[in-house]
C-alpha cells in the first residue's frame, strides 16, 4: 500500500523565530521554577516509560508531585543535584542485534526535559533543513518527503548510511565542547556533563561505564543533534544532499559513481567527530533496487510503509 499517510514537502525556509545565541546566563530560580519543573513533568509522563534505579515510577512520582518538586527544586537551587546510576537494558533492533537503551530515574528525567526546553531554541536556529528528527514541526513524513522530492528531481543513487553504535560512542569531551559554543551557562555545563559521566549499572558487567548520550535519556535526541549537524555541515558544504534523522542518513545522487563518493565522504566526515561508518549495514542502492529508511520501503517511484 503507498501513500498511506500524508506527505509534506521539504521545506526550503523555516520561519519560526529563534533567539539569537548563544544562551549566556539563566537564573537558577528561574529555570528551576516550580511551574518549569510541573511543565517538564507533564510532558516526561506522556513519553511513558519504566522506573530507573531508585523504583519510583510514575504513578508513583505522581502521587507525590508537589513533594516530589519541591525536593528536586531545592537539591538543584542547593547545588545538591546528582543524577542516580542508570540501569541499561537491551532492546532487539529492527535490523538484528540488541540495542542498548538508558533507564533514567524520573527525577533525573525532569530536569533533563527543563534543561532540554531551555537549549533547545538556540540550537535549532542553526540546524540545517537536511535534519528531521526530533525537531519541532518536523518529523518521519517530512523526513520522507524529502527523500521522494529528491527522487523526483532524478537522484535515484542513494548512500544509505549506518553508523556503528552511534549514541554509545559519541566523545563525551567533544561533545560537550559543541554544546558550548551555544551555551555558555555554567549550571547547565555543568548538568550536561553530570548526565554524560552518569555511572550505568549493566547487569552483565556492573557499574563500570559512563551513561554518555545513551539512547533513553531525555536530552540524547538533541545532544545527538548537536553532534551530528557537524556532518550536516560538512556533507552540505561539499554539494551533497541528504536526509538526516538522528543517526539514519541518506545521501541522494544521480550517480553511482557520485553515491560511492559520498559514502566515502561521509566516512571522512564521521571519523572528524570519532564516529565510524558500519560497513556491514551502509550500501549503495538505486531506487529501482529498493531500500528501507524510516520504516518506509522505497522502490521505483512508489513507496510502502512498513
Amino acid at each position: 500500500m503507498s501513500k498511506s499517510f500524508f506527505i509534506s514537502p521539504p521545506s526550503q525556509a523555516r520561519l519560526l523565530a529563534h533567539p539569537k545565541g548563544p544562551l549566556k546566563g539563566v537564573k537558577p530560580e528561574v529555570l528551576f521554577s516550580i511551574e518549569a519543573l510541573r511543565r517538564a513533568w507533564l510532558k516526561v509522563r506522556a513519553a511513558g516509560g519504566g522506573p530507573g534505579v531508585d523504583g519510583v515510577t510514575i504513578n508513583q512520582f505522581e502521587a507525590e508531585l508537589e513533594a516530589q518538586l519541591v525536593k528536586l527544586q531545592a537539591d538543584l537551587l542547593a547545588g545538591r543535584y546528582r543524577p542516580h546510576s542508570v540501569k541499561r537494558m537491551f532492546v532487539p533492533k529492527p535490523k538484528g542485534g540488541l540495542r542498548p537503551l538508558a533507564l533514567w530515574a524520573l527525577r533525573d528525567k525532569v530536569v533533563q526535559r527543563v534543561v532540554y526546553d531551555c537549549i533547545e531554541p538556540y540550537f535549532e536556529s542553526q540546524f540545517l533543513p537536511c535534519s528531521f528528527g526530533y525537531r519541532p514541526g518536523l518529523g518521519v513524513e517530512q523526513a520522507v518527503g524529502a527523500v521522494l522530492a529528491y527522487r523526483n528531481q532524478h537522484r535515484r543513487w542513494v548512500a544509505d548510511i549506518d553508523i556503528k553504535d552511534c549514541f554509545d560512542t559519541l566523545d563525551s569531551e567533544l561533545l560537550l565542547g559543541l554544546v558550548s559554543r551555544q551555551v555558555k551557562d555554567r549550571l547547565i555545563l555543568k548538568l550536561i556533563q553530570a548526565w554524560l559521566e552518569a555511572k550505568v549499572f549493566n547487569a552483565l558487567t556492573g557499574p563500570q561505564t559512563a551513561a554518555g548520550a545513551s539512547q533513553g535519556a531525555v536530552i540524547s535526541p538533541l545532544l545527538a543533534n548537536i553532534y551530528l549537524h557537524q556532518v550536516d555541515v560538512y556533507l552540505t558544504q561539499r554539494g551533497y544532499r541528504l536526509v538526516r534523522y538522528a543517526d539514519d542518513i541518506v545521501i541522494l545522487c544521480r550517480r553511482k559513481q557520485e553515491a560511492e563518493q559520498a559514502m566515502t565522504t561521509c566516512g571522512d566526515a564521521l571519523r572528524q567527530i570519532k564516529l565510524n561508518l558500519n560497513p556491514r549495514k551502509s550500501q549503495v542502492v538505486h531506487f529501482d533496487q529498493g531500500f528501507k529508511f524510516l520504516g518506509v520501503f522505497f522502490l521505483r517511484n512508489e513507496f510502502f510503509q512498513l
